[in-house]
């Protein structure tokens, strides 16, 4: 009787036990003006949707990086020159190889809060940024009312 009650006792336990466990049969990646990957065999995901658009989340997680990019501004190359790095009291941004006119500069904190605007009319612009606290910052180059390069900063 005793063992009858043990054996009962971890069948029953058994039942209420559950596994993960994804057994996939296939799985690709396609690209194009967007990006695409699936899984064959999949069977548990969730649905999140919302009036931006919805995704499916399950065992496949993928990461997608993109360059943003403007073709208006083929000619236009950017380089920042960014030193010490981390950067301490200020930032130098170098233009290399541009012929646009009214070039402006926006930083932003990392909350996407426009902490300081300018315009670049040398080829070296220093940007002072003694006075605000360490954190990570944005500097976004913009021409013609249009971004053109974002770079991220890290003051130290």
């Amino acid at each position: 009787m005793k063992k009858q009650l043990v054996f009962i006792f971890f069948l029953i336990s058994a039942l209420g036990t559950f596994s993960q466990k994804a057994t996939l049969s296939s799985g690709e990646e396609a690209t194009g003006n967007g990006s695409v990957s699936y899984s064959v065999g999949q069977v548990f995901y969730t649905t999140n949707s919302s009036s931006n658009g919805s995704s499916l989340e399950g065992i496949q997680q993928s990461v997608e990086l993109f360059v943003l990019s403007n073709s208006d501004f083929k000619d236009l190359v950017l380089k920042a020159v960014v030193y010490p790095n981390p950067i301490q009291n200020s930032i130098n941004l170098i233009l290399e190889n541009t012929s646009l006119k009214q070039l402006k500069y926006h930083l932003y904190d990392i909350k996407g809060i426009a902490i300081k605007k300018g315009s670049i009319n040398l080829k070296k612009t220093t940007i002072d940024i003694s006075k605000y606290s360490t954190g990570i910052y944005l500097l976004k180059v913009i021409g013609k009312d249009k971004p053109l390069k974002t770079f991220k900063i890290l003051k130290k």
